[in-house]
């Protein structure tokens, strides 16, 4: 008879008994053809059966298919804005690029402000990323927009960013604020500027005041914070005191933030505009610019379009036909996408390979959790 205990290393063995003093656990003994084996490490088992390693190439899978999807909507969304600029005829000899050049970085710099702030709303959703891998996973989000559903968004940039310090449902959540937020002051600028300076638009105008107050009642910190309450899974106790940190004061740091970049993409517009030929554009049209840039992309993006492709030509050419003609408002629509995708393409590969190599430099591969 042979019998083996978990707390013990006396073993029986043919009616003999033997205790082994400071041993290192093994998996098997043999005593005497008597074959004693003690359970392996279930983490072992795990990975034997399939576990892990299954869920790690299902992810790795995921993945893939998710780069492949972005990477079709970017070409198709080029090929789209290839044959509208074809069709119009434009003379690229005659493009002062250098105005499209500094627009590229103007974009980038309103981007950054809004990473900022999404960065401030994961901290105060009690979660502790770092600011290089924040930063990466927004930019590379950027790009999921272009995917029909703009869903795309929310899940690169939680997979990016889940891991050490921050969990999946608190990302996520974030997300939507940041987002939100985003779309009530744009869309809160394009109604004042509509109401004060180009009040002749009624439909733009009430287009841009059921924008603002919809995404300003959804991002106003009771009325968010019942709602993730309700649709979390998280245990009671926790999902509250996790949403609670969403107050006022963060909102309006958001609020300035996000009204500062918005007022970046109108001069990044406003430059577009300064690049093409035949344009005669001066100082005064910036708010013009900024009136287009704002409820146009506002209004793209609510579409669910990829780019907001035919929406954003439906607002500018009213908007700007008068000022530069119809046929520079569609071109100026088509580009100003090209040179924001621009500069999302170069945001998102210098901070997600700065990442990368910060990852490498401390021991630590990225996230795949």
């Amino acid at each position: 008879m042979a019998r083996a205990s978990l707390f013990s290393t006396k073993i029986s063995c043919d009616g003999h008994f033997h205790r082994r003093k400071n041993e290192p656990p093994r998996n098997a003994h043999r005593y005497k053809g008597c074959t004693i084996s003690k359970p392996t490490d279930p983490q072992k088992r795990e990975a034997t059966a399939g576990g892990p390693t299954k869920n790690v190439s299902l992810k790795s899978l995921f993945r893939v298919a998710v780069a492949i999807a972005t990477a079709a909507a970017i070409a198709y969304l080029l090929y789209k804005s290839a044959d509208q600029l074809t069709a119009e005829k434009i003379d690229f000899a005659k493009i002062d690029f250098r105005w499209w050049g500094l627009a590229i970085l103007v974009y980038l710099g309103s981007m950054m402000l809004s990473s900022v702030f999404w960065h401030r709303v994961l901290v105060a959703f009690n979660q502790t990323p770092t600011w290089r891998k924040s930063t990466a996973a927004f930019f590379t989000s950027q790009l999921g927009k272009y995917v029909p559903g703009k869903a795309m968004v929310v899940v690169i940039r939680t997979d990016m960013i889940r891991g050490d310090g921050v969990n999946t449902k608190p990302a996520a959540a974030s997300v939507f604020v940041e987002t939100l937020t985003w779309i009530f002051t744009g869309a809160a600028i394009a109604s004042l500027l509509m109401i004060f300076r180009f009040s002749e638009f009624r439909v733009l105008q009430i287009t841009a005041a059921t924008m603002t107050i919809v995404a300003g009642v959804l991002t106003w910190p009771p009325v968010f914070q019942k709602i993730a309450t309700r649709i979390s899974s998280i245990g009671k106790n926790k999902t509250k005191n996790v949403f609670s940190g969403l107050t006022l004061k963060t909102m309006a740091t958001g609020w300035l933030l996000l009204a500062i970049g918005w007022c970046l993409n109108g001069a990044s517009l406003w430059l577009v505009l300064k690049g093409l030929p035949a344009t005669e554009i001066v100082y005064a049209d910036y708010w013009l610019a900024l009136a287009c840039v704002s409820l146009a992309t506002v209004a793209g993006f609510v579409s669910l379009l990829p780019g907001g492709i035919g929406v954003r030509e439906l607002v500018m050419i009213p908007l700007l036909g008068p000022a530069i003609g119809p046929v520079n408002a569609i071109v100026a629509a088509v580009v100003v996408r090209l040179v924001w995708l621009t500069a999302e393409l170069i945001g998102a590969g210098g901070f997600f390979a700065a990442s990368r190599l910060d990852s490498n430099r401390l021991g630590k591969p990225p996230s795949t959790t």
